[in-house]
């Protein structure tokens, strides 16, 4: 979509809620006293159009025959008001919170996976990504607003979009890509900031001085925002410097990410109410309909707690949820909630008194639902306590404090965290008067492009948090090492060089760098080492960098080629981070973006030594190592380890070995030097168990580069299907896999040459399920295309394919298994198969295959990828049945299809689980595999890597959701 030419008359900001998105705008010559609240044009009913303050962010699919209005271009789905009826009055159809799913790590944020928990079967319910949801709610307000203004479109406007301040930087990139998609161009600014930014507004310098009277000429604000999705901390400091200066206000901390809000309440009072719709003992509504109820108990919420100007709140109200069927009289399940019930969950659970010291409970949480990993501990005056706490140790309280967020327009919650901080014995609190939680975030955002063409007060702060990259760890032992490339309060425009640290980056494969942030106080500087401390640093999905064509081509010609350059670091104008490496000690420095690794193998897997080392400082024959490069460069510490003695002249002579008999015809090659070659590897490397995972995939980069001489001979093909899947499994994990996986895909197509050798089929079989992690979905699909024929019940007649007669079918069977992208539906058809198979057949591989499809916990895949609850189910009836002396495969395929999520779109009933974890117990399981079908436990590395069936190449470490 081409947008207008940029010439801003207008400044417009947009409050992209979790539950509404607001719009405000003004003249950019205005005072910030101007500015006017945007009313967006939206459907309230099938046929009727509405301009309203606030847009629910919600996307309803109609059903088959049900034809909305369309008037914004908005199909296939109806956006705002009428999206918010309908969805609560259809089970299954409505796109909730697509803000917390874009901050969500454990999915494949551009894969169509909304709405979450929807049907295998439902092939007319349109899908769409976070990233997609964002864009078409950005999208409808880009519509109804260049209606409105034919002459100043949207796009040519200064757009200011709020995100939370917690939100990570593949969050806020998601956020501008949203944008871009919808056709806007937009500046990113925090959401407290925005709240804050609105108080200023409403309060003019005489509220601003009043505030410093008030506070001791030095007053320290604590902005408390508790959204619909996400609770958002911020510290901001007001000061005048000197008698007769202006104010200066400053940001100077923010919290960590908090999915915590009111959608957890929401989810709270749908807990409460369940038992009384649906009556029996460990009865639960399905996905759908729990949406429902959740959508229903939001309401009765906002009914019961009131606030602000709306009438006096009733005694209760009621909470509806209809019925599939016709047995239920009306038709619906009815309950109600009581005021003082919903004040009691919302005060005592979210709210509850929390001294200075209290620290939050960490882990993952019991109040899941619909997929997103909410806070375990829903105590938001803790996570308020802990936060004061860390960033202002030596003050007993905030002098200030400002709340925003729909949930305080209830008094008796406003009141309660007062209280709550003022029992810290702090200062007396002076809490800020706030006009409309609702709206003041996007009226805050034109206050704030208000500010940058100087018309008011501008909030300092700069970069929110401090990024570092990570080194490998000390020889002798103790916390990894990390360099600080872009210090916290970095200025906007303001480049950081991480001075003193070069890089000798060798090319013609992408490097990658482990990336951690943190907001902790210290103040590091660019350059600086500092030691990793899990509760001061978060990890971010790594940043990779791949070089031109010209190094690539220099090392491809046996020319070791690298590029000295030192990381730096940029906080962009619109609310980004920008890192690259740049070439040191050349005339003219070329400069290399360092890019987000977005993609949901990102999420799974860390390449690092055996010891946790960093891939962007190793050592000799790795792709990044540190560098000599004068008399600020650095070359990490040595150590020993099973990399030294892969590297170097005995990786040379391994890689010889390989072209010896895959390169250039040689005829003193041997045919038993070819069935020998892994042999002769691991004499010079040692066993294959030890090879690291930089020798493993140097050894894939050499056979690979000589693929067509598989075709030799018979055991050419084995030895290099055996060879290449060994060398590169899991299939990710390495900055270069993307790369290998794609150069190897096309080989699948062609199969074998020598196909009537059975142990052949079998290293191809073996090959592809152990780089499954690495294969996309049209691959993996491609893949079942070719097997299903062969692994399908007679009766299901499927045609096979001409010429093609494979052997090792048990494998076949073993790779399909593993393939997790597959669509959920046709997965689910392959464990009918096998099912049927156990019936006559009681080969234990049967039930371990069965165990991966039905997983509810994928290996390396999305989460979206998990075959439904009610497969699970099926499957686990029948093994219930079966005699598990006999079968030594089965309480570990019961303890993948019965794990406890959390999540109610995933998880099988309590009444199933309850009988997996009596017969595990009967069967003299582990304690841990009993624990992991009754609550929510994270699920071990030794548990991921037994999914490929062996261990993972040392210095590979997965890493789960």
């Amino acid at each position: 979509m081409s947008a207008p030419a940029k010439n801003p008359s207008l400044i417009v900001g947009i409050d992209l809620g979790t539950t509404h998105t607001v719009v405000a705008w003004a003249e950019r010559d205005a005072g910030p006293g101007a500015i006017r609240v945007f009313s967006i044009p939206q459907l309230v009913t099938a046929t009727e159009v509405e301009a309203r303050p606030l847009l629910p962010s919600l996307l309803y699919a109609p059903l088959p025959g049900e034809a909305p209005a369309d008037p914004f271009g908005d199909a296939p789905f109806a956006i705002g008001e009428h999206a918010r009826r309908r969805g609560g009055e259809v089970p299954g159809r409505l796109i909730a919170s697509a803000k917390s799913w874009l901050c969500h790590p454990a999915i494949d944020r551009t894969a169509p996976v909304l709405p979450w928990g929807a049907a295998e079967d439902a092939a007319s319910l349109p899908r769409v990504s976070p990233l997609d949801a964002s864009a078409r709610l950005l999208a409808h307000v880009r519509r109804t607003w260049d209606d409105a203004f034919p002459d100043r479109p949207l796009a040519a406007q200064e757009v200011v979009l709020t995100v939370p301040a917690s939100f990570d930087q593949v969050a806020r990139e998601l956020t501008v890509e949203a944008a871009r998609r919808a056709g806007l161009s937009a500046r990113l600014l925090e959401e407290p900031q925005a709240a804050f930014y609105d108080f200023m507004r409403l309060a003019g310098a005489e509220g601003l001085d009043a505030l410093l009277a008030r506070s001791g000429g030095d007053a320290t604000v604590l902005v408390c925002d508790v959204g619909g999705g996400t609770t958002d901390l911020s510290l901001i400091r007001v000061a005048r410097p000197a008698e007769g200066q202006p104010v200066e206000v400053s940001r100077v901390a923010v919290g960590h990410h908090l999915l915590l809000g009111g959608d957890n309440m929401d989810l709270a009072l749908a807990h409460l109410s369940e038992p009384r719709l649906v009556g029996g003992a460990g009865e639960k509504l399905d996905p759908a309909r729990f949406g429902q109820l959740v959508l229903a108990c939001r309401a009765a919420k906002e009914r019961l707690l009131g606030g602000g100007d709306a009438p006096a709140p009733p005694e209760d109200a009621p909470v509806t949820v209809l019925s599939h069927g016709a047995r239920l009289v009306g038709g619906a399940l009815t309950t109600r909630l009581g005021r003082e019930e919903v004040e009691a969950i919302v005060l005592d659970g979210f709210f509850p008194a929390a001294p200075r010291d209290a620290r939050p409970q960490r882990g993952r949480s019991g109040l899941v639902a619909f997929g997103l990993p909410y806070e375990r501990d829903v105590a938001i005056t803790r996570h308020v306590a802990w936060f004061f706490a860390r960033h202002a140790p030596e003050a007993r309280g905030p002098t200030a404090l400002l709340l925003n967020g729909g949930v305080f327009r209830a008094r008796r919650v406003a009141e309660r965290l007062a209280q709550v901080i003022e029992r810290w014995g702090g200062p007396r609190l002076d809490v800020l008067p706030h006009a409309d939680p609702d709206l003041a975030v996007a009226r805050g955002a034109v206050a704030y492009g208000l500010a940058l063409a100087g018309r008011g007060v501008r909030i300092e702060g700069g970069a929110a948090r401090g990024y570092y990259v990570g080194l490998e760890p000390p020889a002798g032992g103790g916390p990894r090492p990390a360099v600080c490339v872009v210090p916290r309060g970095a200025k906007e425009g303001s480049v950081h060089a991480a001075a003193g640290r070069t890089f000798a980056l060798v090319v013609g494969r992408p490097v990658r760098f482990d990336l951690f942030a943190s907001d902790d106080a210290r103040a590091d500087r660019a350059g600086d080492l500092v030691p990793i401390e899990e509760d001061r640093f978060e990890a971010l999905p790594p940043v990779a960098v791949a070089f031109d064509a010209g190094d690539a081509a220099r090392a491809a010609a046996g020319k070791r080629a690298e590029v000295r350059v030192q990381i730096e670091g940029e906080l962009t104008a619109i609310g980004t981070l920008d890192l690259a490496c740049v070439e040191v000690g050349v005339p003219a420095p070329r400069r290399f973006r360092l890019a987000f690794q977005l993609r949901e193998d990102g999420r799974g897997a860390r390449a690092a030594e055996a010891e946790g080392g960093a891939r962007a400082a190793e050592a000799e024959g790795d792709a990044a190592e540190p560098a000599q490069g004068g008399a600020a460069a650095e070359r990490a510490p040595a150590r020993p380890h099973a990399a030294a003695t892969q590297g170097g002249r005995r990786l040379e002579e391994a890689r010889e070995a390989i072209e010896r008999v895959f390169g250039k015809g040689r005829p003193d090659v041997a045919p038993r030097e070819v069935k020998n070659l892994v042999r002769e590897l691991e004499r010079v490397l040692g066993e294959r168990a030890t090879w690291t995972t930089d020798a493993a995939r140097a050894l894939f980069d050499t056979l690979a580069a000589s693929a067509r001489s598989r075709r030799r001979s018979a055991d050419h093909e084995r030895v290099f299907w055996s060879l290449a899947g060994y060398c590169l499994r899991p299939g990710f994990g390495d900055a270069g896999d993307p790369a290998r996986v794609a150069a190897i895909a096309p080989l699948f197509a062609e199969r074998l040459a020598f196909p009537q050798e059975a142990r052949s089929w079998q290293q191809f079989w073996i090959a592809w399920r152990r780089i499954a992690g690495g294969l996309d979905e049209p691959l993996q699909v491609a893949i079942r295309d070719l097997a299903d024929p062969f692994l399908a019940p007679a009766e299901q007649r499927l045609k096979k394919p001409k010429g093609v007669k494979p052997e090792a079918l048990d494998d076949l069977l073993e790779l399909c298994a593993s393939l997790e992208r597959v669509p959920a539906g046709r997965r689910s058809e392959l464990g009918a198969w096998i099912l049927e198979r156990t019936w006559t057949d009681r080969d234990a591989r049967l039930w371990a295959a069965i165990g991966r499809i039905g997983a509810r916990v994928p290996a390396y895949a999305s989460v979206h990828h998990v075959v439904s609850p009610a497969a699970a189910e099926r499957w686990l009836d029948h093994l219930l049945r079966e005699k598990w002396q006999e079968l030594p495969s089965a309480a570990p395929a019961a303890v993948q299809l019965a794990r406890r999520t959390g999540d109610r779109a995933r998880d099988v009933s309590d009444r199933i689980r309850g009988e997996v974890e009596r017969r595990l117990a009967k069967a003299g399981a582990p304690e841990a595999w009993m624990k992991a079908v009754r609550e929510v436990v994270a699920v071990e590395e030794a548990e991921r890597a037994a999914f490929f069936g062996e261990g993972l190449p040392v210095g590979l470490r997965l890493v789960g959701e």
